[in-house]
């Protein structure tokens, strides 16, 4: 189906969470150009960018990519993607062989010798059934079950041997839920010690890389664990820094204090044209959609001719054009270019005067409505053009900014009664290369956690349910496109865009970064 968005996740949730104060140090020169020098000299150092600060690590409750990325570093997935590659290509990490013996019966057999830590032992085929069983069992309510959706049982072998047994053909295992989150692999009496859950302090790690040292909102640092064989790590240390504005990020690479940023995404045609000094520049197509979001059991907006109105009054094409100055263009959807179920064209388009009109049929005139954004530059750009937009048909716009913590809090039932008061927002959710990772989050049993907009539609639950075992691809593409077409006629979204991504990697670093730009800093390397 991460979700972070991630987050949450399924969500990873690009841009989350550096104090403005911090944001400002860094900036400035948080660690200072000695202490890179030093480092980059002993060449033992690599410091990256967050998009947010780490909130959760358990495999079954993450819920922001930065969440994702330092997993990848602390735990053993089954599979990941092969970094020595351009395309999404999963090869298997954790297991050591696998043979896919029918469509519902997948034989494993682990690396021996993969050791957590803590004295819990080696990692045996009785953690992955604990694993994947524990994200699959309704009872847990993992926000991820879904990528576990057709697991019938795990059978256990023999120590480091076992089947995945399914009850259903699931397409999408071997690209969104084996090589990711949801396909790591951890013990059982570790979590039982830990209450069964946890969330920024893992109870045992068995990745290339351990916890050293956490400052919230400030830095995470990683050093090497020198029990782990898979594969050897080239950095000893991973310093790793939260922060929410890729501007910010711009400055700390320019200054010296980062080796890998992210660039804004207004950035990328100048640094496509004159790469960073001291670096090179990387573009990446982002598989992550930003859509704006409208909550239709807001008293306000329950009224679907003025859902209608407000995607009628919106242009998607002066709004990206202002948020991201050439360097997105507008989409029709919330699956990328190259993936089954991506939507070439919109079925409602920029009119005005339909707005107008519309309004007017639903005894609508002084409509205040308010817009909940993130603190970043291309949300404020994106907003205030919406505003723009929306008062040119009588819609007075109020917009508000918030920090991450607060902004992902705002439409979930369990965090509080705010949801009743969201009525705008846009929104930015990550992306595995599967169709059913953009749309596992709309479904009934989303509303009040990540479905904010709290659509609801037995015929796009049915349709996503069934695209997940069917295997054929052209039927396939033909559910996700209708999915998508009933997402848009609901009048709760307006598709804005997919997010490229540009990359600023130091000079001496050898990037790993995924298709779509996302880093593995597990597997850095020196040039």
């Amino acid at each position: 189906m991460t979700r972070v968005l991630k987050n949450l996740s399924r969500r990873r949730f690009l841009q989350s969470s550096l104090v403005a104060g911090a944001g400002a140090s860094l900036a400035t020169g948080m660690f200072g150009h000695s202490a890179f020098a030093a480092a980059s000299a002993e060449g033992g150092t690599l410091r990256g960018q967050l998009y947010a600060d780490i909130s959760n690590l358990d495999p079954a409750f993450w819920t922001s990519a930065s969440d994702s990325l330092v997993m990848a570093c602390l735990f053993v997935p089954a599979f990941e993607f092969d970094p020595e590659s351009d395309a999404f290509s999963p090869k298997p990490l954790a297991f050591k062989s696998y043979e896919v013996v029918d469509d519902t019966h997948i034989a494993f057999e682990l690396h021996p010798g993969i050791v957590y830590s803590g004295g819990y032992g080696e990692m045996t085929a009785k953690d992955v059934k604990f694993s994947f069983e524990r994200i699959a069992d309704p009872a847990n309510d993992s926000p991820y079950q879904g990528d576990w959706a057709q697991l019938e049982h795990i059978e256990v072998t023999g120590t480091y041997t076992g089947i995945i047994v399914l009850k259903a053909p699931f397409a999408p295992l071997f690209t969104s839920t084996l090589p990711t989150p949801s396909g790591m692999i951890l013990p059982e009496a570790a979590l039982q010690a830990a209450g069964g859950k946890f969330t920024t302090e893992p109870p045992v790690t068995c990745g290339p890389y351990r916890i050293r040292e956490w400052t919230p909102r400030t830095r995470l640092v990683l050093e090497r664990n020198p029990d782990f064989t898979l594969f050897e790590p080239m950095f000893d240390v991973l310093e790793l820094t939260p922060i929410e504005d890729n501007k910010t990020a711009e400055l700390g690479f320019e200054a010296g204090d980062l080796d890998c940023a992210q660039s804004a995404i207004s950035s990328i045609p100048r640094y496509e044209k004159t790469p960073p000094k001291d670096g090179h520049f990387v573009f990446s197509t982002g598989l992550n959609y930003n859509w704006l979001g409208i909550n239709q059991d807001n008293e306000a907006l329950k009224d679907p001719r003025v859902r209608r109105a407000l995607q009628h009054a919106i242009s998607r094409e002066i709004v990206v054009e202002a948020a991201f100055l050439g360097a997105a263009k507008p989409s029709a959807g919330i699956i990328a270019p190259g993936l089954i179920g991506h939507r070439e064209k919109n079925l409602y388009q920029y009119d005005p005067d339909k707005a107008r009109a519309l309004l007017a049929e639903a005894g609508v005139s002084g409509l205040n409505l308010t817009l909940s954004i993130q603190q970043t530059a291309e949300d404020l750009a994106a907003a205030q053009v919406i505003q723009a937009l929306l008062a040119d048909v009588g819609v007075t716009l109020e917009i508000n900014q918030y920090e991450s913590g607060t902004f992902w809090s705002l439409g979930i039932e369990a965090d509080g009664d705010s949801w009743k008061d969201v009525q705008l927002f846009i929104l930015s959710f990550t992306m595995q290369p599967d169709p059913s990772w953009a749309t596992a989050w709309f479904t009934t049993d989303q509303v009040g956690v990540w479905n904010w907009q709290r659509f609801s539609s037995e015929e796009y639950d049915t349709l996503n349910a069934q695209a997940q075992v069917e295997m054929d691809a052209d039927k396939r593409d033909a559910m996700y496109v209708k999915m998508q077409d009933l997402m848009e006629e609901s009048g709760d979204f307006i598709f804005l865009n997919f997010e490229p991504v540009g990359s600023l990697i130091r000079n001496g670093v050898d990037e790993a970064l995924r298709p779509d730009g996302i880093p593995q800093f597990e597997h850095f390397y020196k040039a």
